[in-house]
């Protein structure tokens, strides 16, 4: 892979999202996070070790053409899910061994386990959290299928509470609110709530068509949501469904690269990167560094910059 970053040659940091269980507390009818519930890796220690090693010594340690191209500082390891906190106490030992071998973390969570968990959070294991967050209305959270079995809804006051407590128990630590444009939401205003809480960051992502397609919604529509809340000092950063192809570098369940494709519909897999190595398995799967570039400008530029 040969890539030289003309725009800008010291990007800060390359994300690796690691969509590490299936398993979730939520149903959210527009989910992507789908494989059948193969036997994920995380069910044997030394795989995970093995992961991990792989992509420090690729990403980290090596000389890529990525890297070169890039120009990236840190390596930071992302963990999502379905829900990764469900996992418990491995959850904590993937993020402490991350940190080990010199990634920077974070997750992408629906917060409700950082109320709700009886395990307490390991003292600055977290460099960043991600909280999905799609309406402070109840009955469209239910509707979206935010909710679980026992009818919990993370609302704005919980959200609320689960980032003053990661605040609290993570030195330095950044925070992010995710927010999924759909059909039941695009016409909600989160401005005094982003206001109030005052991420490093607000992603506002265009439902994506591996769902329920009565949530999905036009780019039009989608502008809309982004203009109306641009332009107010809010920390918003906008993905829409052109800019989420190709863009991201994932890693499933099973341990293997996947990426959404242009032409076609579904993912494309690697072969177990434990099994081949890094270098292979990326080549199997196609990823965009000018896309991926392109995601990590702000709309209010001046915001972030201050």
């Amino acid at each position: 892979m040969t890539f030289i970053n003309e725009e800008n040659k010291n990007i800060k940091e390359l994300v690796i999202n690691w969509h590490i269980t299936e398993v979730c507390n939520y149903d959210c009818k527009y989910c992507f996070a789908k494989w059948g519930r193969p036997k994920e890796l995380h069910r044997s220690l030394e795989e995970i070790e093995k992961l991990l090693d792989n992509l420090a010594s690729y990403f980290i340690k090596g000389h890529s053409p990525l890297k070169s191209g890039l120009g990236y500082d840190t390596v930071r390891l992302n963990l999502a899910g379905g829900e990764p906190m469900m996992l418990g106490s491995t959850f904590f030992i993937v993020l402490m061994l991350a940190k080990q071998k010199g990634f920077k973390t974070s997750i992408i969570t629906n917060g409700h386990y950082l109320i709700n968990s009886r395990l307490d959070f390991p003292k600055n294991v977290l460099d960043m959290v991600g909280i999905s967050f799609d309406s402070q209305d109840l009955s469209t959270r239910k509707a979206i299928g935010r909710i679980d079995r026992k009818g919990n809804s993370l609302s704005a006051d919980d959200l609320k509470i689960a980032l003053g407590g990661l605040i609290g128990t993570q030195k330095g630590i950044k925070t992010k609110i995710n927010t999924v444009v759909n059909g039941l939401n695009y016409e909600e205003d989160f401005s005094s709530l982003i206001g109030e809480l005052k991420p490093y960051k607000w992603k506002v992502l265009q439902v994506m068509p591996y769902g329920d397609d009565e949530l999905l919604i036009s780019d039009d529509k989608f502008n809309q949501f982004v203009e109306r809340h641009s332009g107010l000092g809010l920390p918003i950063f906008a993905e829409s469904n052109s800019t989420m192809t190709e863009s991201y570098l994932m890693i499933d369940p099973l341990g293997r690269f996947y990426q959404n494709s242009k032409n076609a519909s579904g993912y494309q897999y690697s072969d177990s990167i434990n099994q081949c190595g890094v270098e292979s398995a990326l080549a199997q799967i196609a990823f965009n560094p000018k896309t991926f570039l392109s995601r990590y400008r702000p709309i209010d530029i001046d915001v972030i910059e201050s």
